[in-house]
This record gives C-alpha cells, sequence and structure tokens, in this order.
C-alpha cells in the first residue's frame, strides 16, 4: 500500500508500542510453535519483542520503507510479498502471524488460507475491537475534509477499513482459542495528534503537502475540538488461534462452494 511506504518515517512514532499483556496473549496462542511467519510484518513492532522471547520470525510485507525501519532494529529475516500469494511451499513454518492487518483488506479470505497453507499448526491473529469511541468526530472531520480538497481542486481516494472483518472471520470460522483482551491506557496527545493530521494515515496522498496544511487549518478553525485531559479509556482487542489444517480446509471449502471470497459473501 502506498500509503505505508509514505508513513514509514513516522508510523512507530504514531504507535503506542505493544504491551506486556499484548505480547503475552500473542505468545500463548503460537503455543509451542517457534517457526514463525509474520505477514504484514510492518516497522517490526511485534515481531522483535516475539524474537527476544525465542521465537524465530520471518517478515513479510510489501511496503520496502517499513522493512528498511525493521531491519535496522535488527530484523534480518525479512520477505517483500503478497500476502495473497505467500512465496513459501505449504507448512513451510511452525505457524503464522497477521497483527492489525486484516481490517485493512477488503477480502481477508484468501490471506487467512495462504497463512493456513504455509503453516503445519497454528494461525494466530491480533484483531482490535473498535467500539465506536470517536468515530463521530473521525468521520465529521474526514467528510469535511474531502469537501475542502475538492473545493481547492483536487479529488481525495480515501482508504478503506473494513473494521467489520474481524467479527466475520470470527463468526465464519470459529477459532480453537480466543483471548479478550481489556486494557486502560491514556492517549499520548503528541503522538495522537501527529497521527491525526497525518494525510496518508486516511489515505489523503492525492492531497499536497501544502494544501493538506491549509485544509487543517480550516478544520481546525471550524471544528474545534474541546480541551479537555487525556483521560484513560479502555482498549478492546482480541488474539485468536486455529488449527492451521483445519481453517484452510474450511476456508477452501467455503470459497469452493460460493464461488467468492468477499468477507460480505463468504
Amino acid at each position: 500500500m502506498a500509503e505505508f511506504d509514505l508513513v514509514a518515517p513516522m508510523y512507530d512514532e504514531t504507535r503506542l508500542p505493544p504491551t506486556q499483556k499484548q505480547l503475552e496473549a500473542v505468545a500463548r496462542a503460537l503455543g509451542d510453535a517457534r517457526r514463525v511467519l509474520e505477514g504484514g510484518v510492518g516497522t517490526g513492532r511485534y515481531a522483535l519483542p516475539l524474537l527476544q522471547r525465542g521465537f524465530r520470525l520471518t517478515g513479510i510485507d510489501l511496503s520496502l520503507p517499513m522493512m528498511h525501519r525493521a531491519r535496522a532494529k535488527g530484523l534480518d529475516s525479512l520477505v517483500r510479498g503478497d500476502l495473497y500469494h505467500l512465496p513459501f511451499r505449504d507448512r513451510y513454518f511452525e505457524a503464522t502471524l497477521i497483527v492489525h492487518v486484516l481490517q485493512l483488506l477488503p477480502d481477508p479470505f484468501p490471506v487467512l488460507r495462504e497463512l493456513a497453507r504455509v503453516a503445519d499448526c497454528r494461525v494466530v491473529t491480533y484483531l482490535p475491537d473498535h467500539r465506536g469511541v470517536g468515530r463521530a468526530i473521525r468521520r465529521e472531520v474526514r467528510t469535511r475534509y474531502i469537501e475542502l480538497a475538492r473545493e481547492m481542486g483536487y479529488t481525495v481516494e480515501v482508504k478503506t477499513r473494513y473494521w467489520e472483518n474481524g467479527n466475520k472471520i470470527l463468526e465464519r470460522f470459529p477459532p480453537e482459542e480466543i483471548f479478550e483482551l481489556e486494557e486502560e491506557h491514556t492517549p499520548d496527545p503528541e503522538a495522537a495528534k501527529r497521527w491525526r493530521d497525518l494525510r496518508y494515515f486516511w489515505g489523503l496522498v492525492t492531497v499536497p503537502p501544502e494544501v493538506h496544511e491549509k485544509i487543517v487549518e480550516r478544520l481546525r478553525a471550524e471544528i474545534p475540538r474541546p480541551e479537555k485531559p487525556w483521560e484513560p479509556r479502555v482498549r478492546h482487542s482480541r488474539v485468536a488461534a486455529w488449527d492451521a489444517r483445519k481453517l484452510y480446509d474450511a476456508i477452501a471449502r467455503s470459497l469452493d462452494q460460493t464461488g467468492a471470497s468477499s468477507a460480505g459473501t463468504v
């Protein structure tokens, strides 16, 4: 995705690091597997601490700039490739892992099938559980941004996020194990500000930086955010684990029966 090439230099600075609770849940879900492929490894935010825990981890991603940052952290086993067509033979790894990626894909099931194909034992996914906090204001800001961009002569192509994919996957293919996480955290206001103002996060790459700054200035004047302390809130997420062979067979049968693979039809 082009947006991740562009955001790579500041990606880690606009994301909270994984917590010990999250890492423990992922490690438990991986079980006895040690030779692991992480799909969509990015800058290695999860891969590095898992490597330090003794997992022999290989990462795959389409974004070279993101993987350059991962390599600078000490992750050497990295492959550039497409999650829909993994360049590995069947059951090459003991387990596969995918973190915060499936909600970005319009069609996650072929990716899950590929992850199950190259895993001998386990497929593990970390899924954010978005429950609507702050979504109304984000929707209002995005809509107005697009209007202002059009007034200035720019057509905005917004990158869709498929937040509902997590529920659809778990309902269609119930995992052997699922870990529900609830964690209280206080957002870093500076990191939140940088990420909110980042045009690449919304896929607004057709808008030049100088135009983006003018739009953000208008937005701040039109939709002022109340000044208030950054209060702790509960963040929900889920770690799910499947038997790789059972998952592969189940998805393959489902795709064969429907003749389609979209999250909305499978």
